[in-house]
């Protein structure tokens, strides 16, 4: 049997662990991410509007950071008739504020991205994680194979010394 065939199972076993390692790291650094978001809203201590689709809760997460910047949409849109910051005239007295509205719900928005992003970050290394436990397994079990293959053939091999040469 050649060295490869014989040893291959230790390779998988490698591939594994490393799989697992990375998994586990991504998963870790998902939820890092996601917790220094948080932190971040937290922080800055925003409370959802009072029409907004989850009142007057605090800004800790992606569903009331997409909830306050669906509310500050409508607001703006509201102030200004009906149209968007570049709809809106040069000299409209509102434009500043409308301005700041759309500032403010793109900094929501890319919190609400950043919290998906991380959640699928998390969800990836679990899957990696997941492929390499079962690289690990498969190498587990093909090393098996292997050493039970190479016991029998040694058991046969002693069988065969002591027959009598013909």
């Amino acid at each position: 049997m050649s060295v490869i065939i014989k040893w291959a199972w230790v390779g998988a076993i490698a591939f594994g662990i490393a799989l697992v390692g990375a998994g586990l790291f991504m998963v870790k650094e998902g939820r890092d991410a996601y917790d220094e978001v948080k932190d971040t809203l937290a922080n800055e201590r925003i409370v959802t509007s009072e029409d907004a689709d989850i009142p007057l809760a605090p800004v800790t997460g992606p569903a009331e950071a997409k909830a306050q910047a669906d509310a500050i949409r409508e607001h703006a849109l509201n102030i200004s008739g009906g149209k968007t910051y570049a709809e809106m005239d040069r000299n409209d007295p509102n434009r500043a504020t409308v301005l700041n509205s759309v500032t403010l719900r793109t900094a929501l928005m890319q919190s609400y991205m950043a919290f998906k992003v991380s959640d699928l970050v998390s969800g990836v290394g679990a899957i990696v994680a997941l492929l390499g436990a079962s690289h690990v397994v498969l190498g587990a079990y093909l090393g098996l194979v292997m050493y039970r293959r190479g016991a029998a053939a040694e058991a046969g091999s002693q069988k065969a010394s002591f027959l009598p040469s013909t």
